[in-house]
């Protein structure tokens, strides 16, 4: 069915990483109308031109924000693929580097599916993400957790790793769950 690719992530922890991500999103979209209105406000108390805000502010603040989010998505830029992860109608391929793993459906208790990376740049809004967190666990109860990408390899722009699963659910007994 689709094919996807799995990012390695520098930290113990990848749930933290895309939460600090989103918390610092939310941050700059809070802050930019605060401080247009508190610059605003002194600029009235002052009795400046209202011209200043628009000559000398707004541009400081465009660039502080067109700067601060490219380096936000600096960080989904230098993520590193590590392998691919393919669904099929039979089960779910891994495969990272040399090694390849084949998991059948009947082996797999429970598939789960968490927003990780949301994309952080121009490019994006506040509800896309970049990567997701697929948890699966099986029958014996260890689980496996795999960060990959939203779109998969073949660019098809129709199909994502949310309508995959969906999918999936019509075809196969496996229970699924997806964050929204």
């Amino acid at each position: 069915m689709s094919q996807y690719r799995i990012y390695q992530i520098d930290h113990f922890d990848p749930i933290i990483v895309g939460r600090k991500i989103r918390v610092r999103v939310m941050v700059y979209v809070i802050l930019a109308p605060v401080l247009v209105f508190s610059f605003a406000f002194c600029v009235m108390i002052l009795k400046i031109n209202i011209g200043m805000l628009f000559a000398v502010f707004l541009p400081l603040l465009f660039i502080f924000y067109v700067y601060r989010f490219h380096k936000l998505g600096s960080t989904n830029r230098h993520l590193k693929v590590i392998g691919k992860l393919v669904f099929t109608r039979t089960g779910i391929k891994k495969s990272i580097g040399d090694l390849s793993m084949d998991y059948d459906f009947q082996s797999i208790k429970k598939i789960e599916l968490k927003k990780h990376l949301p994309v952080a740049g121009i490019s994006g809004s506040l509800s896309d993400n970049f990567t997701y967190i697929l948890r699966i666990i099986f029958f014996n109860s260890s689980p496996e957790a795999i960060v990959v990408s939203y779109l998969p390899e073949d660019k098809k722009p129709n199909i994502n790793i949310v309508q995959t699963l969906k999918t999936l659910k019509n075809f196969i007994k496996t229970e699924i769950s997806i964050e929204s």
